[in-house]
C-alpha cells in the first residue's frame, strides 16, 4: 500500500478530530512541564495516543504539527526538533501494530527503547544548534555533565539517556492506562482498535 493510501486509511472517520485533540494535549502538557521546569517532557503523550489508535503516519504528522505549533506559540526551538517527533510517531506506531501496547512489560520496554532513540536523534540538534541550553528542566543535567569534563555533545547525549527513557516510559504507561480504560465503543471507531490492551493486561 502506498504511503498516501495508508495515510488516508488512518485518518478516515473520527480520526481527524482525535488527532487535533492529541495535538492540543501535546501542547498543553508540554507547556505545563516546561513552566514547572520538570526534568522530563511528557509532550508526546498525544503523539503516542495517535500512534496506538490511529497509526504511525498520523502519529508522525501529529508530532510534527505539535512542534510547529509550539514554535509559533512562543517556543521557537521546537521547530528544529520535528525530526525527533517524526521518529517518536513512527516508532510508537510500529510497536503498537506489533502488539507492544497490549502488555505492561512490553510498554515499559518500548518506552525505554523509544527514549534511547529520541536521545540519539535529539542530541545533535540540541548540541550543535543550541549548545545544549533549551531553557527546560533538563538543562541542569547538561550543566552537570559539562561540569565533570564532558564535551557539549557528550553532555547533551548523557542528559538524553538520563531523562528521555524515563520520560517515554511514563508517556507509554499513561497511554497504556488510558487505552485500557477508555470505552470500547469509543476506541472501536479507530483503525488501531486492535492495538489496545485488554482489561486484564
Amino acid at each position: 500500500m502506498k504511503l498516501s493510501e495508508q495515510f488516508t486509511k488512518e485518518t478516515s472517520g473520527a480520526a481527524i478530530p482525535f488527532i487535533a485533540f492529541c495535538i492540543a494535549l501535546n501542547l498543553t502538557v508540554g507547556q505545563v512541564t516546561s513552566a514547572l521546569k520538570i526534568p522530563i517532557y511528557l509532550d508526546s503523550i498525544g503523539t503516542v495516543l495517535t500512534a496506538v489508535l490511529v497509526g504511525p503516519l498520523a502519529a508522525a504528522t501529529a508530532g510534527a504539527l505539535s512542534n510547529l505549533l509550539a514554535s509559533a506559540m512562543g517556543s521557537p526551538t521546537m521547530a528544529f526538533f520535528v525530526p525527533v517527533s517524526l521518529v517518536i510517531g513512527l516508532f510508537s506506531g510500529i510497536l503498537a501494530r506489533r502488539g507492544w501496547f497490549k502488555q505492561w512489560y512490553l510498554v515499559v520496554l518500548g518506552g525505554a527503547l523509544q527514549g534511547v532513540l529520541a536521545a540519539v536523534c535529539s542530541a545533535p540538534i540540541s548540541a550543535y544548534l543550541f549548545s545544549g541550553v533549551m531553557m527546560a528542566g533538563t538543562d541542569f543535567l547538561v550543566l552537570y555533565f559539562r561540569s565533570v569534563g564532558n564535551t557539549i555533545m557528550e553532555s547533551v547525549f548523557y542528559q538524553g539517556l538520563a531523562s528521555d527513557p524515563v520520560d517515554k516510559i511514563i508517556t507509554y504507561l499513561i497511554v497504556f492506562l488510558l487505552m485500557r480504560n477508555l470505552p470500547r465503543r469509543l476506541t472501536g471507531r479507530f483503525a488501531g482498535a486492535a492495538n489496545i490492551p485488554s482489561r486484564s493486561a
